[in-house]
């Protein structure tokens, strides 16, 4: 079991969440408090670790057992860097390098997202945006901001201010957000509709009109966004001609956004969740005066799904996506094909019937790597590094089946494209020769996977280390380096695990009291891993 801790900063509160991610995220425990922001940076960043470490003991949960931790945080902030930049509700963050030191205190890799950005992935992998390849997530609360997924990728853009589309300014005059007039936020968010409805009650006034809200005693200055809402979902006319006036500017907005981006789904939080009802109509009209015909057609406009966990699943998918992790639960059990090999394993070596789990969590593991395009390093030592020459052989070409290519091979080579295969990517760090014995003799042996792990290793990425007694030196450490980078850590050893065991977010430990009884344990269960990934991948 692997989890992940996140740290849900904000101006007014924090909280530190607890998940585990083996199959999907679910959320285990939360502890929140007051920011007290005014008391300086230190005081929080000192609250939030050991916050954290008391969740871990209380949860009983190994510092070993922790996979990576995340941040969700508004912005500015450095996300490739790990850096937070001024945010305007935290003062005395400036230019803190919060990563690094929550992965010098935890010893596990640290990703940081824009708090809008984070709440995108969380609709775009686990809500309403769930499936979709373009799309755009607006957050409609206190402030108006967007995460946008472009082609299956988050956009954050050169400085990481990529989806701020609260600046935009819709009229040259109007209500003021993002410290400018007449701009998204201003209209849209959920200040700017409050001071809108203040403006607008001023001029019922003026002419003579006295709305409901002052009748029952409610000053102009406590009018809010929630006051006026309760008041149109009681039917008040005038309240409803307020929320037409910003469906009217939301529908504007949208607008530019689909021109632009051309999404497949608009998600809106907050405020449009609960007041989609005031809000459609004329959003909608709006939309259809002012998009294009093509675009608009394509495109729906949907409250977010994943309600009051959002921002908690905010911080520890910030994590996920920095590891490369997705957390779309799969089921843990195949197709009937790919549940014949798996069972018959079992039947042919009833002795790894308490590995069944391990099994399927390794095959889960790799198809989520293919899944989401990447590759697979494999190393041992000796046996090992045949075994692991073996692997790449069955994952490189065709191991039961031919594997048909896609159109693009035989429309360009023609008939000789027939002699290829189609492929699930790997890499034996074994067999490179030059590089393997120059790293050894100039700079450490024990270190020579590690360096391949460091320059082949991408977000996404698998590892398999293979080792009899769990303990080989070189293994160990390129399992380490794995983990700093994110990658997915599956490990092949005998019945003791020995350090691999501690490292690694899957553990085979196949039974043996001899090396080349570990080893012939070993070959069956990758040949059924094998076998199940092609049938998974290159059904017919």
């Amino acid at each position: 079991m692997k989890y992940i801790v996140g740290f849900d900063v904000g101006g007014t509160k924090c909280a530190v969440n607890l998940a585990s991610v083996n199959n999907g995220i679910k959320l285990i425990d939360k502890i929140a408090f007051p920011t007290y922001a005014d008391r300086g940076y230190e005081q929080t960043k000192d609250k939030l670790f050991s916050t954290a470490w008391e969740l871990l003991k209380k949860n009983k949960i190994k510092i070993n057992d922790l996979k990576a931790m995340g941040v969700s945080c508004g912005g500015p902030l450095d996300s490739r860097r790990g850096l937070v930049l001024s945010p305007p509700n935290l003062p005395g963050w400036d230019d803190i390098p919060f990563a690094r030191l929550i992965t010098e205190e935890f010893k596990v890799p640290a990703y940081i997202q824009n708090d809008a950005n984070a709440c995108a992935l969380v609709e775009w992998k686990l809500g309403a945006g769930r499936g979709t390849q373009n799309m755009i997530f607006l957050t409609m609360g206190t402030g108006f901001g967007a995460g946008i997924i472009s082609e299956g990728v988050l956009v954050r853009g050169q400085s990481d201010m990529g989806g701020e589309v609260g600046h935009v300014r819709l009229e040259d005059e109007g209500p003021v957000g993002f410290g400018k007039a007449g701009s998204i936020e201003g209209f849209c968010s959920g200040g700017g509709i409050g001071r809108l409805a203040r403006q607008m009650t001023r001029r019922m006034v003026d002419s003579g009109i006295t709305p409901a809200w002052l009748k029952d005693g409610i000053k102009i200055e406590e009018i809010n966004a929630k006051i006026i809402a309760q008041y149109a979902n009681n039917g008040d006319q005038n309240a409803k001609r307020i929320f037409d006036f910003v469906g009217e500017k939301l529908g504007k907005a949208l607008s530019i956004l689909i021109d632009i981006l051309n999404p497949e789904k608009i998600v809106i939080g907050s405020i449009f969740v609960r007041c989609e009802n005031l809000l459609r109509e004329s959003m909608e009209r709006a939309i259809g005066r002012e998009a294009l015909v093509h675009s608009r057609k394509v495109v729906s406009v949907v409250p977010a799904q994943t309600g009051e966990k959002l921002g908690d699943l905010a911080s520890i998918m910030a994590a996920c996506y920095g590891m490369g992790i997705d957390p779309v639960p799969i089921p843990e059990e195949g197709d009937k094909n790919i549940l014949f090999h798996y069972n018959r394993l079992f039947e042919r070596y009833p002795e790894l019937a308490l590995l069944k789990k391990n099994i399927m969590d390794a095959y889960n593991a790799l198809q989520r790597t293919y899944r989401n395009k990447g590759k697979v390093l494999i190393c041992g030592n000796g046996g090992s590094a045949a075994d692991s020459e073996h692997i790449v052989g069955e994952l490189m070409k065709g191991f039961y089946k031919k594997r048909p290519l896609d159109y693009r091979m035989s429309g360009i080579i023609g008939e000789e494209s027939k002699n290829l295969q189609g492929t699930l990517a790997a890499i034996a760090l074994t067999g490179h020769t030059a590089l393997s014995t120059a790293f050894m003799n100039d700079v450490d042996p024990e270190m020579v996977f590690a360096q391949q792990v460091y320059g082949y290793g991408r977000r996404g990425d698998a590892f398999l280390g293979i080792s009899t007694s769990g303990n080989s030196q070189n293994v160990v450490k390129a399992a380490k380096v794995a983990k700093a980078l994110g990658l997915t850590i599956i490990a092949m050893t005998g019945p003791k695990g020995g350090e691999l065991a501690h490292v690694c977010d899957v553990l085979i430990n196949v039974p043996g009291d001899t090396t080349a009884d570990i080893q012939e344990h070993h070959m069956p269960v990758y040949h059924t891993l094998c076998a199940m990934l092609e049938e998974k991948f290159f059904t017919l």
